[in-house]
């Protein structure tokens, strides 16, 4: 079963349901991205201004359609900062697989592709040829050809800077859409395609008790995010306080947790390393650092700098 993440602010949670049945997945055309560079990697543009001429004329009629960004992992820590209000928003879990067969069903599956994007910093070597056999014979064959390249190069494409958004595009028949205005454009997603909800580590009550709320109307499973501190990686607690974490692309729960913080465990202790701490352990903590000893009788401050000395001596002379 594959999933698709979606990351989204605080402020969104009151207006995401548009309908008892469905929510809203905003849509939007490629020139309207956050990314500057977004059409920059489908071709080499040192190149004469006829042929830049040609290629602009094709991309405006490869690069029409809306299309929405989806991550495969809801524990990106970047992702939650950039699109998740820094962690008080949240994620909305949607099985691939039911979102595809929905949209089939609605038949629009002809001009709708879900795909990964790929992650580079210089265009593909093959559009190069398709592009000066286009432009120098100009068949109608050629011309479809490269204005394939372009599509995939246009969506599909991004620089290296950005991957850790481990991002999937949705990219959609217009017609699909509905809007509520002249700016914005939403798909409506069956509330039956969602599989889980994540509230941040940041979330308020009234958040949590919101996405609570959907959790209950799609019966899909809720999850808080929680920052650990064995891993880097945040681990996710059900609303029963069983961890979770995500692995090969599921959200599992884990076979161990510590009974205090709901830490995921690789062993069966029954607490893991810092809740297990005791007052006996803080007090041979402190007798272990000798910088403790030194500072009892006034001398850290010129040990700090005698050291301090040395060691810049050592990388100078490494130099």
């Amino acid at each position: 079963m594959t999933n698709l993440y979606k990351f989204m602010g605080a402020d969104v949670a009151d207006k995401l349901m548009i309908d008892e049945k469905n929510i809203g997945v905003k849509f939007s055309y490629l020139k309207d991205y956050n990314d500057p560079y977004e059409f920059f990697l489908t071709i080499d543009f040192n190149r004469s201004p006829a042929e830049l001429a040609f290629y602009n004329d094709l991309i405006d009629m490869v690069t029409g359609q809306p299309a929405t960004c989806f991550t495969k992992s809801p524990v990106i820590s970047p992702m939650w900062a950039h699109y998740g209000g820094n962690s008080s928003g949240f994620v909305i879990e949607i099985n691939e697989e039911k979102l595809t067969k929905y949209i089939s069903d609605l038949g629009f599956e002809k001009n709708t592709s879900i795909a990964d994007v790929e992650y580079k910093d210089s265009p593909g070597e093959d559009i190069e040829p398709t592009l000066a056999r286009a432009f120098q014979i100009g068949k109608p064959r050629y011309i479809f050809w490269l204005m394939s390249y372009i599509k995939s190069a246009a969506y599909l494409t991004k620089q290296t800077c950005w991957s850790y958004e481990q991002e999937r595009r949705v990219i959609i028949d217009e017609n699909a859409l509905i809007k509520p205005n002249d700016w914005l454009m939403l798909f409506p997603v069956p509330i039956s395609c969602i599989t889980a909800v994540i509230v941040g580590h940041k979330s308020d009550k009234a958040l949590k008790e919101t996405i609570q709320a959907l959790a209950k109307k799609a019966k899909c499973r809720y999850f808080e995010m929680v920052i650990g501190k064995t891993t880097t990686t945040p681990f996710l607690l059900s609303i029963n306080q069983k961890s979770h974490q995500f692995i090969n692309g599921k959200i599992e729960a884990v076979r161990h947790q510590c009974k205090s913080c709901f830490e995921p465990l690789t062993t069966e202790n029954r607490e893991c390393g810092w809740c297990g701490i005791t007052q006996k352990d803080v007090d041979m903590a402190q007798v272990r650092n000798s910088f403790r000893m030194i500072a009892s009788y006034g001398g850290l401050e010129n040990y700090i700098t005698s050291m301090q000395a040395i060691t810049d001596k050592y990388q100078a002379e490494k130099k």
